[in-house]
């Protein structure tokens, strides 16, 4: 029987490390430390930290790959575009941990952390390139959702607190009624 790869060990480490310490405190050392390996161990999976955050990214694009598929209850090329925007605005309204929040803004600055995410987005959302003066009322609409689900993270990154479910729920719900019609 083959071993299970240590990878997974060593990315909950590192986001571990980034939610307790900051993304500043993110070394090689201090998530081998943290996963209770060596680092020539972490450096056999990831030869570097630039290949490290790259493997968070995958892993993090993954994971809200699986919020999508279960917040839509379909693979994206058998959903219309609404269906695809309510599930991507309730899959966004997770609570985000810090870590996550840190890390996607750091990735912004970097084609190979962003990659990972471009991918995600682009198989839901394959109509994104398009201008925006071009899209129709109903593309229009649900590219205004996802932008409002996206600036719950930008919002919450500036509580002190995260949001009560309550609250969480009553903003997917009045970003929702935008899309009633369609």
């Amino acid at each position: 029987m083959a071993r299970p790869s240590a990878r997974p060990k060593l990315i909950a480490a590192a986001l571990r490390v980034v939610e307790e310490r900051g993304v500043t405190a993110l070394t090689l050392d201090a998530v081998a430390e943290e996963a209770g390996v060596t680092k020539r161990g972490l450096i056999y999976h990831f030869p570097s930290k630039h290949a490290l955050v790259t493997g968070i990214h995958e892993d993090l694009a993954a994971r809200s790959e699986e919020d999508l598929l279960e917040a839509t209850g379909r693979e994206p090329e058998g959903a219309s575009l609404v269906e695809r925007t309510r599930g991507y605005v309730r899959a966004a309204f997770k609570s985000p941990t810090t870590a996550e929040m840190q890390l996607i803004m750091e990735a912004a600055h970097e084609p190979d952390w962003m990659e990972p995410w471009l991918r995600v987005y682009r198989r839901w959302f394959p109509e994104q390139d398009q201008p925006v003066e071009e899209l129709d009322d109903l593309s229009l609409r649900c590219l205004v959702a996802r932008m409002a689900a996206d600036g719950s993270w930008g919002y919450e990154s500036l509580r002190t607190t995260p949001l009560p479910a309550a609250a969480r729920e009553r903003l997917v719900a009045s970003i929702l009624d935008g899309l009633d019609d369609a």
